[in-house]
């Protein structure tokens, strides 16, 4: 479905042609190129982006100069972000028809804001290491660390694994690497690449279908009222991402073995909790036994996340 995106005029600005540009730029390193193999003349192409650009507010691209070839292109990281929520729409367009652009276009500010992936876990009931499990064409914690690449300048993952910590430092992840197996030495280790001034977004690496759109829905809950506790929910079911204000961050650091953020709810009596809810239902599923894979391959294939 061509998700198609207007300005206050009514004005189309997005569609799929723009988003095959910056996918090509993605791929072939310049807009030239990608225009080229779009059979598109690049001033076509140029205005293309030029229009979604001012429509949008923000770069889309920025300039490389340099290289064997000369200069070249790259996403802007608020291209990075828009391209991912941008495909999140589109999906939700494709599943569920036309949705609100106000539920879905959120507010990208991380500043302040960390998150932890927490990539410690044995998977006991999975009987082998399941973040490293293949699903589709790959392990199982790539998917959720591509999701995350767009802000990943904000995300530490923390692990016991030397495999996860060599693929988040391929991504160029910030990783804290420990040997401590409890759940709470993962989340300490996690707290300590961060500002103890940060609110902290903890997201279980067994997640592997969250959305961003889904994750930024948490963060912008909290910057209209930053006394609350936000966990990502589907109908009752409520699940991870959690995210925790800065006043909670030195207590999070004082939990003990397997204690992790639901811990702090049965301790702190004031504690306030709010429900946000995701974009779809398998974002909060978690991967706990192979019997469950068909489900996530099944799905994989269908998002197109292979």
């Amino acid at each position: 479905m061509n998700s198609i995106l207007t300005d206050e005029k009514d004005e189309k600005f997005f569609g799929n042609g723009p988003l095959y540009l910056l996918e090509g730029v993605k791929k072939y390193g310049s807009l030239s190129a990608s225009a080229k193999a779009m059979n598109m003349s690049y001033s076509k192409a140029f205005k293309l982006i030029r229009r979604s650009e001012e429509a949008l507010g923000f770069r889309l691209l920025d300039s490389v100069s340099g290289g064997k070839d000369g200069g070249s292109s790259v996403l802007s990281n608020k291209g990075e972000t828009f391209l991912s929520i941008y495909k999140d729409y589109a999906t939700a367009n494709r599943l569920y028809g036309e949705s609100r652009l106000d539920d879905l276009f959120v507010n990208d500010d991380l500043d302040g804001i960390g998150i932890v992936v927490l990539a410690s876990g044995k998977g006991k009931r999975f009987e082998e290491n399941k973040l490293l499990y293949k699903i589709g064409n790959q392990p199982m914690i790539r998917y959720l660390l591509n999701t995350l690449l767009p802000i990943k300048d904000s995300c530490v993952v923390s692990t016991i694994h030397r495999e996860i910590e060599e693929i988040g430092i391929e991504l160029g992840y910030k990783t804290a690497m420990h040997k401590e197996e409890t759940l709470s030495d993962s989340i300490r280790y996690g707290l300590s690449l961060l500002k103890e001034d940060s609110a902290t977004v903890f997201v279980q690496a067994d997640q592997p279908l969250l959305s961003l759109t889904s994750l930024m829905r948490l963060t912008e809950a909290y910057r209209k009222d930053p006394e609350a506790v936000y966990r990502l929910s589907y109908g009752d079911r409520k699940a991870s991402p959690v995210l925790f204000p800065p006043r909670y961050f030195t207590k999070l650091q004082e939990l003990e073995g397997e204690e992790g953020g639901s811990a702090l709810f049965k301790k702190e009596k004031d504690i306030r909790i709010e429900a946000v809810e995701a974009l779809f239902p398998w974002e909060i599923w978690d991967v706990d036994r192979k019997e469950d894979l068909p489900h996530f391959e099944d799905l994989i294939r269908y998002l197109g996340k292979e």
